[in-house]
């Protein structure tokens, strides 16, 4: 599900990602403790699975992209706060008039569990942005 807009955009109409990994080989080089989870790119059978894994490797220039809500925590020590920026970039950088791509950074916040407001506000602007893209409207 997390690289479902990125291998087949044209029959995505929104994605909404908070935290985790949307380009793994990013990750494994500064957080080698995460070898034995993710794998290690030094392994071509994992750097196999690394790769199609990665939403962030599966952007292509000039694709027309659906609108996308990356979303990270700053302080987030498994997956890091690259993960997202970099596929905010790599998104805006390819698909510069299509559908909005939006950040939002967490401070404060890691990737563990997180107090109910923080959570709820995450929740809230996620699906915020999901149900204003698919023209989900509430019930009259």
């Amino acid at each position: 599900m997390r690289r479902c807009w990125s291998v087949s955009p044209a029959s995505t109409a929104s994605a909404g990602l908070r935290r985790g990994t949307h380009g793994p080989l990013r990750t494994l080089g500064h957080r080698p403790h995460l070898a034995e989870e993710f794998g290690t790119a030094s392994d071509p059978e994992h750097l196999a699975w690394l790769l199609r894994y990665s939403a962030y490797h599966h952007v292509r220039p000039n694709t027309a992209y659906p609108a996308v809500l990356l979303a990270g925590a700053v302080t987030d020590e498994r997956t890091g706060d690259a993960h997202p920026r970099k596929t905010y970039a790599a998104l805006q950088h390819s698909n510069p008039h299509g559908k909005p791509v939006r950040l939002r950074r967490q401070p404060d916040s890691g990737h563990g569990p997180t107090d109910n407001t923080t959570a709820l506000q995450a929740l809230t602007d996620i699906l915020t942005f999901l149900a204003t893209r698919t023209g989900l409207r509430p019930a009259t």
